[in-house]
């Protein structure tokens, strides 16, 4: 009788962490939404706030000038904060290929996911691009939607795929340090934000500052889509390749420094979990 009540308690516990941990993970198709709606709305509000400044400027032809470049930066910075918050935990907020890349060649994210992440990420920035163009109408299309692009005649390929790899490489970089196992965490999701909105006041006026291939492809294919300009010249040499590398240099970099514990999901939702005790769940 006690070896039954036994094995009866032993199977309640297993099926209670088998329940717990089934309702504590998230599901690859939750994980998917949460990726290409996080990108959709870092477009929307991103990308969206470039359109919104030249709306407003009295200026011809339509430019951006400093105080314009402040707020479209800190737009970019405030939407990551609030995203890591609400997104952190359920599929880590990489919103960003680049990040999703540098994780899996450090062994902090699966590899076989990494396709599912991307395709999200691009349908998010594409998505968000399109309601762009909604709010806005011809108007977007006309003045750019947001696109992330350098004018040849003053910025060299070069010059402009060194400053996307310079700046993913830090965002990586410091998304890394600051998620870190071993770092405070209650103010992650601000420093990230921040992280974003210094490295855009430096390449904005240079590149567009990008650091993010989906977020540089989703406007052109918009644009493409409602008859603008387009810059696919620009994309593979300048933004894709560069931000890949600078991201995986990025991670690789701070592996070597820092030798943090690695981690097998994303290390945002480490740093915005916190289980009862107050530390990392």
């Amino acid at each position: 009788m006690v070896l039954q009540i036994d094995a009866s308690v032993a199977l309640l516990v297993r099926t209670t962490l088998w329940l717990s941990r089934r309702v504590r993970k998230h599901s690859q198709l939750q994980r998917a939404l949460s990726e290409a709606f996080g990108t959709a709305v870092l477009l929307f509000f991103g990308a969206g706030s470039v359109i919104a400044t030249l709306v407003l400027s009295a200026r011809k032809p339509a430019a951006i000038d400093g105080a314009d470049l402040m707020v479209i930066a800190s737009t970019f910075g405030f939407v990551i904060i609030a995203l890591v918050y609400a997104l952190g935990r359920v599929s880590g907020c990489h919103i960003n290929p680049a990040i999703t890349l540098a994780l899996a060649v450090t062994k902090r994210f699966a590899w076989r996911d990494v396709p599912i992440y991307w395709l999200a990420q691009l349908v998010g920035a594409v998505v968000g691009s399109l309601a762009v163009w909604i709010v806005f109408g011809q108007r977007a299309i006309d003045l750019g939607l947001g696109q992330t692009s350098f004018d040849s005649g003053t910025t060299g390929y070069l010059a402009a795929a060194l400053g996307e790899l310079i700046g993913t490489f830090v965002l990586v970089f410091a998304v890394l340090g600051i998620v870190d196992p071993n770092a405070p965490t209650q103010m992650s999701g601000i420093v990230i934000g921040l992280v974003v909105a210094a490295i855009d006041l430096m390449l904005i006026p240079a590149t567009g500052g990008a650091i993010n291939p989906a977020r540089a492809l989703g406007p052109e294919i918009v644009a493409a889509i409602g008859g603008g300009t387009t810059h696919w010249i620009q994309y593979v040499p300048a933004y894709l390749l560069p931000e890949l590398a600078g991201g995986c240099l990025g991670a690789l970099l701070y592996d070597y420094l820092a030798v943090p514990r690695l981690v097998t999901s994303a290390p945002i939702v480490h740093a915005v979990t916190e289980t009862s005790e107050g530390s990392r769940a």
